[in-house]
């Protein structure tokens, strides 16, 4: 079974974040989602970092990239998440729950540069976005028979 995106309380935002990591380039991107309680996103980004020592530091990388787009966006309220138990202590969340900053996280290296959004999220991600919209409607019990 695995862990479906849930929603902050209604005052709060959250923020999904997530890292790809190139070795042999040195380089990381790292992917923020940020989403209300209903699901919606409010803003979405994407950062490219050169001269990254290792997947530990591009982690680490993507949870300050996540805070400061909360805090340059104006939210005070912010619920975050990773899916790097070495970054974010006590998180017990799979990939399952974080896909959307992970699929932002690998297109900045398609993209090749650094971007955000506003209440959107770019196209390759709008798939994932609704899935997780749907699941967090369905009640608890459905969600190990949804696939």
């Amino acid at each position: 079974m695995s862990s479906k995106w849930l929603p902050p309380d209604r005052r709060a935002v959250k923020v999904n974040f997530d890292a790809a990591f190139c070795q042999h380039l040195k380089q990381c991107s790292s992917g923020v989602v940020i989403r209300n309680n209903l699901g919606l996103v409010v803003g979405s980004g994407v950062v490219l970092y050169s001269h990254v020592a290792d997947a530990f530091a591009a982690e680490a990388l993507a949870c300050l990239h996540a805070i400061t787009f909360a805090r340059d966006m104006g939210f005070r309220k912010v619920v975050v998440e990773g899916d790097s138990r070495t970054i974010i202590v006590k998180v017990q969340r799979d990939r399952e729950s974080n896909l959307v900053a992970h699929t932002i996280a690998r297109m900045g290296f398609k993209i090749g540069n650094s971007q955000c959004w506003v209440e959107e999220v770019p196209p390759d991600t709008v798939a994932v976005i609704e899935k997780d919209r749907h699941l967090m409607q369905q009640p608890d019990q459905a969600r190990s028979i949804i696939a």
